[in-house]
């Protein structure tokens, strides 16, 4: 499982020292859901079961479905210490609480 959060990292996440956000290259083939949670793991350096379950903070089924029937969502969330948020068109972006830098 850690080879699949490294090869998260170093292929889908990207860090940006102006604003100390995270923008990440979506899996869409993969669930909304278990992308925030394999970038959050990545970003972390850990394996997805150490980070808490996503369910603590949002419901899964419904962050996949929300994007799947709105153009023009913007969600934003706290996960493990981060703000999350996403977009219809397929930003999504992870920033460490204490930043509050969001997507422009």
């Amino acid at each position: 499982m850690m080879a699949q959060t490294k090869r998260w990292k170093n292929s889908r996440v990207t860090y940006d020292e102006a604003t100390g956000a995270y923008r990440v290259d979506r899996d869409t083939g993969e669930p909304l859901s278990t992308n925030v949670v394999l970038s959050v793991a990545a970003i972390e350096g850990v394996q997805p079961t150490h980070l808490p379950p996503l369910a603590n903070t949002i419901d899964p089924d419904a962050l996949d479905s929300l994007f799947g029937c709105s153009n023009d969502a913007i969600l934003s969330f706290s996960y493990a210490g981060y703000r999350v948020t996403l977009d219809a068109i397929g930003s999504l972006e992870v920033v460490p609480v204490g930043n509050p830098q969001t997507l422009q």
